[in-house]
């Protein structure tokens, strides 16, 4: 680490690690920014990944969060998850000095960077590292009457609903097998403490060999009062299949409150974008542009993505 002083700014330490405090002081101010796409497993389990890097600047005099970027590096690509300075700190040039520094590291690996970013932030990152506009991802927000009503429009599919908590070991590795058909990656470190988290349920679908063929999740995002769920990821091949596995999940948000609010993202150029969207009739004003240095490949199959997983643990399109 190395001291620098700026303006108005308290003598800080730059480190390419992060102590028990800073993680969360960093799960607190996402929270109160409420940064609901990234979930409350994106925050606890981001610190545990092994495919993590962050840089973040702390205060000297107490350890106390000022500032941080933090990424996973996996495959070809880095993925930049979050880019934060205190609010009392912005505009004096402490999140210049965090990007600098984790922008030379990442470019030590030779991996494509990645982000997502807010509308309004997207000139700006595509004009200095990032020029390349691959997606976006738009929100959706439901109650869970909405979601019941959504489920109750079509007819169960073939095949056997379990939720994920009640899957055989097997069962769990053929889970893994279908989100890495429908992904094109091995996501395994992610999904196996993902669904294993509190406050999070997943639901297959199982043909009759007991193979998965559709999965989704649901999720806690923000603050634990507010219950507010994340409904990610939705693979499978109709809406039918769709309609089964949500309507499996809402009990697991109506047993934290009748009045629990779940939201849906959606990725352009997939199905949900297309068929599923529309459906729902909930979309509110907002929206995630991804942004990358490089082209990529794009291992996606979105004919069967209804909702994108958007967790920075791993890229999922």
């Amino acid at each position: 680490s190395f001291f620098s002083f700026r303006m108005s700014l308290p003598p800080y330490s730059l480190l390419d690690h992060g102590t028990p405090l800073l993680w969360q002081q960093f799960e607190d101010l996402v929270r109160e920014m409420k940064w609901t796409s990234d979930d409350n497993t994106a925050l606890s389990l981001t610190p545990l990944l092994s495919s993590t890097r962050c840089v973040f600047a702390q205060k000297n005099d107490d350890g106390s969060f000022l500032g941080c970027v933090v990424w996973n590096e996996y495959d070809d690509m880095a993925f930049i998850g979050f880019y934060m300075v205190a609010p009392f700190l912005r505009k004096y040039g402490l999140g210049s000095i965090l990007w600098s520094r984790a922008l030379d590291r990442i470019r030590e690996t030779g991996r494509i960077i990645a982000l997502r970013a807010v509308p309004e932030m997207a000139p700006r990152y595509a004009s200095r590292d990032t020029p390349i506009e691959v997606s976006r991802v738009h929100r959706n927000a439901l109650t869970c009457a909405q979601m019941r009503e959504f489920s109750d429009k079509f007819p169960a599919p073939c095949g056997t609903v379990k939720l994920a908590s009640e899957l055989t070991e097997e069962e769990k590795m053929d889970l893994i097998r279908f989100d890495q058909e429908v992904t094109g990656r091995d996501r395994s470190d992610l999904l196996i403490p993902f669904f294993s988290s509190s406050r999070t349920e997943g639901v297959v679908l199982l043909d009759g060999e007991g193979r998965v063929f559709a999965l989704a999740g649901m999720t806690s995002t923000g603050y634990e009062k507010d219950n507010l769920f994340k409904l990610a990821p939705v693979f499978a091949s109709s809406l039918s299949e769709v309609a089964a596995l949500t309507r499996a999940l809402i009990p697991f948000c109506e047993q934290f409150s009748t009045d629990a609010r779940i939201l849906v993202y959606f990725l352009t150029g997939t199905v949900g974008e297309r068929e599923l969207e529309e459906i729902f009739g909930h979309r509110e004003n907002s929206e995630i542009v991804t942004l990358f240095s490089a082209q990529i490949e794009n291992r996606l199959n979105g004919k069967k993505c209804y909702a994108t997983h958007n967790h920075n643990g791993h890229y999922d399109g």
